[in-house]
Parts: C-alpha cells; structure tokens; sequence
C-alpha cells in the first residue's frame, strides 16, 4: 500500500506575515562589486541534459543576479524578520503604498520560496 503524502497545513494571512524567511544555507552567494547578491545555483541534473552534456559542454551551476530591491530582500531573509517587518521596511526605504509593497513582496517571496533559495520559519501555536 502507498503512504500518501501529509499535506501542508494551510497558513492565514496573518501565519504568513508573521513567518521569518530564511536563506538556503546550502546556496553559495557573494556580494559583487556594486553591492548587489550573485547567487549560485546548481543545476539539476535530468536525464535529458546527461545526454546534451555528452554532445555539448554544459555548464554545472549558473549565477543569479539579483537587482538593488532583490538584495535588500535577500538581506532581510536573515530568518531575525518577520514578512510583515520586511514590508514595513521596504515600505519606509521604497517611499511605496504599504499594500504595493505587500503585494509585490509576496509574490517575490512565494518565487524565492519555490526555487528554493528562501524557507519559511513559521511559529508553532
């Protein structure tokens, strides 16, 4: 018989603000020159790209540059911050409409979160 997978339990609204994005401590990432993050990313290893790799010289990880407002979220995910921290921080140094912000950064989170760059520490009830 197959297990079935444990499902995630469903967060609120106010579960996800006060979650504290942290950093993947398995990813290598600098801080280049103009102060932005650079991050290294190594790439999967699917059975196609073994078989491009034997024709064609294929890289084993990638760079990814993250612009002035990635990083200042990249330095935020120091699992200290809470979400709602974040927003009111970029809020105050962006000069932006607290609920753009919101927006905008969970939905940058929710990106990060899926590739696997960031996780969420979530407080236990």
């Amino acid at each position: 018989m197959l297990k079935q997978k444990e499902k995630a339990p469903k967060l609120t609204r106010r579960d996800i603000l006060d979650s504290r994005p942290v950093r993947n401590a398995d990813l290598k990432w600098e801080r280049a020159e103009n102060g932005e993050v650079r991050i290294t990313l190594p790439l999967r290893k699917t059975w196609w790209a073994g078989i491009l790799s034997k024709v064609f010289t294929a890289p084993k990880q990638r760079v990814l540059g993250l612009d002035e407002i990635g990083t200042k979220v990249w330095d935020a995910c120091d699992g200290n911050r809470t979400v709602e921290q974040m927003i009111q921080l970029l809020s105050d140094d962006l000069k932006m409409n607290r609920r753009e912000v919101e927006t905008s950064l969970l939905h940058y989170l929710k990106t990060l979160g899926s590739r696997g760059l960031i996780g969420f520490a979530v407080d236990k009830k």
